[in-house]
């Protein structure tokens, strides 16, 4: 019965952790995007946008 217990326990904190490391690049990504930008150096049909959010890429 421990065996089983740590397994699940080890699954969750898996779990946990892979959820953790996602959701941190994820507001890095946002926090890296909503920086201004002062020199724009790229041509307008090759331009990433740079203010919006992820809902607005969909």
């Amino acid at each position: 019965m421990i065996l089983k217990i740590r397994k699940y326990l080890m699954i969750y904190i898996l779990c946990i952790l892979a959820t953790a490391l996602y959701g941190t690049a994820a507001y890095r990504v946002e926090q890296t995007r909503m920086q201004p930008t002062f020199a724009v150096s790229c041509h307008h049909d090759l331009c990433a946008p740079r203010t919006g959010s992820f809902s607005s890429l969909r």
